[in-house]
């Protein structure tokens, strides 16, 4: 199978791509922003998984038009290459289209929902982290860092990376599309993994966020796929 993965340098698009380099899948990968917007090809692909964006939430609020260049006009290559083909795509939404009015950053991800071709998938991706290496501005690795300023009364879905890219896999053979959430089910106090951390922070009200989100995981579970690590486990074990 001929898979194409954008934003492959990226924290999930890394983990999926040499996942499914190991699997046997014949891969290729771009990565953002250029040759996204640029993107042009004569080959054609089983599966596109798209990947390439900007997730930074609170930046969003300060560099809205960067986030609708990238993640909307320059996707637009993207999806008219999956809809002209008739490939199925699989692409990263966010748990935030919740509450899509928010902020610019779940507003670009509810447009990408809104013009994706038929035969696709929106991957509504809850918090993801990793032990090691994820994003630098998630929590998770803030604390890590001793980095973050504060924390908020959230309850949010941790779901890890390898579980995001275990649903992924699931999703790539089988004939849903729609949107589905990619969360573990369960949601917990942001301020719970700062106490398990050691650290100490201000407590700060913030907006344009959901006060909680937690992931509708029955339609991941129909198709075979269940988490199996656990934040709080983790966190246990600190």
């Amino acid at each position: 199978m001929k898979v194409l993965v954008t934003g492959y340098k990226g924290f999930i698009g890394r983990h999926l791509y040499s996942h499914l380099q190991n699997l046997g899948f014949e891969v290729d990968g771009i990565d953002f922003p250029d040759d996204i917007g640029d993107f042009k090809t004569d080959k054609i692909y089983d599966v596109v998984i798209h990947l390439a964006a900007f997730a930074a939430l609170r930046d969003s609020l300060k560099n809205p038009d960067k986030f609708w260049e990238n993640n909307v006009e320059k996707t637009k290559r993207i999806f008219s290459y999956c809809r002209d083909n008739d490939i199925r795509l699989l692409y990263a939404s966010s748990a935030g289209v919740y509450g899509w009015w928010q902020n610019p950053y779940a507003i670009t991800k509810k447009v990408n929902e809104s013009m994706a071709p038929p035969n696709s998938v929106a991957m509504r991706f809850f918090n993801v982290w990793a032990e090691e290496n994820s994003r630098p501005d998630m929590l998770y690795r803030m604390l890590q860092e001793n980095t973050a300023e504060y924390i908020t009364k959230h309850k949010r879905d941790y779901i890890h990376v390898n579980d995001v890219v275990s649903a992924i896999c699931h999703l790539i053979p089988s004939t849903f599309i729609g949107h589905i959430d990619v969360g573990t089910g369960e949601s917990i106090p942001v301020m719970d993994i700062a106490k398990a951390m050691g650290r100490d922070l201000p407590i700060k009200d913030v907006v344009g966020e959901p006060d909680s989100l937690c992931a509708d995981t029955r339609t991941l579970y129909n198709l075979g796929w269940c988490p199996t690590i656990n934040i709080k486990d983790t966190l246990s074990n600190l």
